[in-house]
C-alpha cells in the first residue's frame, strides 16, 4: 500500500466522519409548548399579613413543536394532589387513566394533551414530561415548576440528564438471554440551558 493510497483512505474516513456529525446535527428537532388555559384560585393572607393570590388548580395544555416525532408521551405531576378531573364516584387514580395523558406518537399539530392539577397549599409541584426518540433510541425528560407557571411566573425548564456511571448490562425485551445491551439506569435533573450555534449580536445605537 502507497502513500496515496493511505492519504486517500484518511480523507474517505474523515468525509465519512463530516457526514455522519452533520447529519447528526441536522437531526430533525423537538420542543414542548406549555399553555395554561383557565384557573382557579383565591385571596389569601400571608402570615406577613401581606394578601397574595393563590392558585387552588390550573389546566394545562401540552403541544409537541418542531420536526421530529417522538414517541411514548407522557406527561406526569409530581406533588399535585391530583391530576385529572374527577367525575362523580370516580376518585383521583381512576381520572388520571381515564383522561390517559399518554400519547403513542406526538408531532407538531398534534391534539395536544390537556388536564387539570389540583394543588396543594405548600410544596412544589412539578409537571414532567417524558418522550423516546427512536434515531437514536433514547428516552428523554423535561420538567417545569407548574405551579410558578400558574402563577404568571418564568421558571426555567430543566432536563432529565442520564449517568455513564449508572451504566449496565441489559437483555432486550421479548430477546434471548445472551442478547445483551448496556442502558444507563440512573440520572437527575439539570437545568436545560440550551446554547444557540449562532449568536445574535447586539445592537449598539448611537
Amino acid at each position: 500500500m502507497d502513500l496515496w493510497t493511505l492519504i486517500l483512505a484518511g480523507l474517505a474516513a474523515l468525509a465519512s466522519l463530516a457526514v455522519a456529525r452533520w447529519e447528526w446535527f441536522d437531526r430533525p428537532q423537538h420542543g414542548w409548548n406549555v399553555h395554561v388555559s383557565r384557573d382557579l384560585g383565591a385571596d389569601e393572607t400571608l402570615p406577613t399579613g401581606k394578601k397574595t393570590y393563590r392558585r387552588k388548580q390550573a389546566t394545562f395544555s401540552v403541544y409537541a413543536v418542531g420536526t421530529a416525532v417522538v414517541h411514548t408521551v407522557r406527561v406526569t405531576a409530581p406533588g399535585a394532589m391530583h391530576v385529572g378531573k374527577p367525575e362523580k364516584d370516580e376518585d383521583a387514580r381512576e381520572a388520571a387513566e381515564r383522561r390517559s395523558l399518554y400519547r403513542p406518537t406526538m408531532s407538531v399539530g398534534s391534539k395536544p394533551i390537556e388536564f387539570i392539577v389540583f394543588f396543594p397549599k405548600t410544596g412544589k409541584v412539578y409537571m414532567e414530561i417524558t418522550w423516546i426518540r427512536l434515531r437514536p433510541y433514547r428516552m428523554f425528560g423535561e420538567r417545569i415548576d407548574a405551579r410558578a407557571l400558574a402563577n404568571d411566573e418564568f421558571p426555567a425548564w430543566e432536563r432529565w440528564q442520564w449517568s455513564w456511571r449508572s451504566l449496565r448490562p441489559r437483555c432486550r425485551a421479548g430477546g434471548q438471554r445472551w442478547m445483551i445491551w448496556p442502558v444507563r439506569t440512573q440520572g437527575r435533573w439539570v437545568p436545560a440551558e440550551e446554547h444557540p450555534r449562532i449568536k445574535i449580536p447586539e445592537t449598539k445605537l448611537p
